[in-house]
């Protein structure tokens, strides 16, 4: 770990620009509240960052999109939903919020605290605001009215040329893949349930980029119910093997609460230890690293998640019990613990599923990126 503390991004207004999301209710409040709470914070950097910049939205997204959002700043969330912001896909699950730019500035404008600090000599930052990662070019999608994601990694590209994005969600990141899909100079890894009729229906194991980015998209598809050892043991052979085949210079972490068991949008068995694990793995690479949040429509769970993921990130052991300190303690009942409960279910995964994924994960970088390496 390097000596310097690790960034932390956080602020009061980015936590009250999160509340306007309906599906996350109060998390923020809650993730940033127990986190400090048990102290976590005393090995952490603080930042409370700007808001971005319209020329930063528009690293990623089309003019058009930007200007619709300015321009519908001020109307109210009970305004009809026009051609227009239907074209936008600012309806359904993506409804108009109020100050809807002031709110894409503000979340944008928190991952780019976190690769600015990189980019000034950090070698950890943590935005648990973050990792809305299924935002396009130019619409709203799943929640995401803006793919700082993208636009982050767009900033990391004036200094690092090979930079591996990690996707943890439970949801497939399309957005991400869809933006870096010709690209060999950044690798998206996804791992996601993967099943007909879900969300967002993308993320096959066939999909592994267009032209000269094939072989730089990998997909890693689960069935439902997976647990933490076949996960974990799935994380660590894929991850592996792409950081031999692609050597990154950066890595950035997007790590959606929803993958945590008790997620009413979710669908796996998965504990907030599992991911520990899983992280340790990438602590371990000697390259500056960027964490984000995502989804998490468990306001509880996803604050014990990223609590513990900050922990282990920051190498602060914590006491399994809530500190009674804790702001939202009472809702941490009956138990008050930082401990998930798992669901009583059977794993769909089976050792041979998972291993043949591994398999055709493994040909591909063979094939494609490994050649490529050589070849440069």
């Amino acid at each position: 770990m390097a000596q310097t503390k690790v960034v932390y991004v956080s602020s009061e207004r980015i936590r009250k620009q999160l509340t306007k999301l309906r599906t996350i209710q109060n998390r923020q409040n809650m993730v940033d509240d127990l986190i400090e709470s048990y102290g976590i914070l005393n090995h952490c950097q603080l930042i409370d960052p700007d808001p971005c910049s319209y020329d930063d939205l528009l690293l990623f997204h089309s003019s058009d999109y930007v200007d619709c959002l300015k321009k519908h700043n001020d109307a109210d969330e009970t305004d009809d939903v026009t051609d227009e912001l239907q074209e936008f896909g600012l309806a359904f699950d993506c409804p108009l919020l109020k100050n809807i730019y002031d709110f894409v500035t503000t979340i944008a404008g928190s991952t780019l605290a976190a690769v600015n600090a990189i980019l000034t000599g950090a070698q950890v930052a943590i935005n648990w605001n973050g990792g809305w990662h299924h935002a396009q070019r130019d619409c709203a999608s799943g929640f995401c009215y803006v793919n700082d994601i993208v636009i982050g990694i767009q900033r990391l590209r004036t200094r690092f040329q090979k930079i591996l994005y990690i996707d943890l969600d439970v949801h497939h990141g399309d957005g991400v893949e869809a933006a870096f899909s010709f690209s060999k100079y950044v690798m998206t890894l996804s791992f996601h349930l993967h099943e007909p009729g879900y969300f967002p229906g993308s993320g096959n194991i066939s999909e592994i980029g267009l032209g000269l980015g094939k072989g730089y998209t990998v997909n890693a598809p689960y069935k439902r119910d997976i647990c933490g050892e076949v996960f974990t043991k799935y994380f660590e052979n894929v991850s592996t093997k792409v950081w031999e085949s692609f050597q990154p210079n950066v890595c950035i972490i997007q790590c959606g609460a929803d993958v945590i068991a008790g997620d009413h949008l979710g669908g796996t068995n998965l504990l907030p230890s599992d991911l520990s694990s899983c992280i340790r793995t990438l602590l371990k690479w000697n390259i500056p690293k960027i964490f984000l949040g995502g989804g998490g429509y468990n306001p509880v769970n996803a604050a014990k998640y990223w609590t513990e993921l900050t922990a282990t990130i920051v190498d602060a052991p914590i006491q399994k019990d809530i500190p009674d300190e804790s702001s939202f303690f009472l809702d941490y009942g009956p138990d008050f613990v930082l401990d998930v409960t798992p669901r009583n279910v059977i794993d769909k995964n089976t050792t041979q599923y998972i291993e043949h994924k591994v398999g055709l994960i493994e040909d591909n970088l063979e094939q494609f990126v490994r050649i490529k390496h050589v070849e440069e």
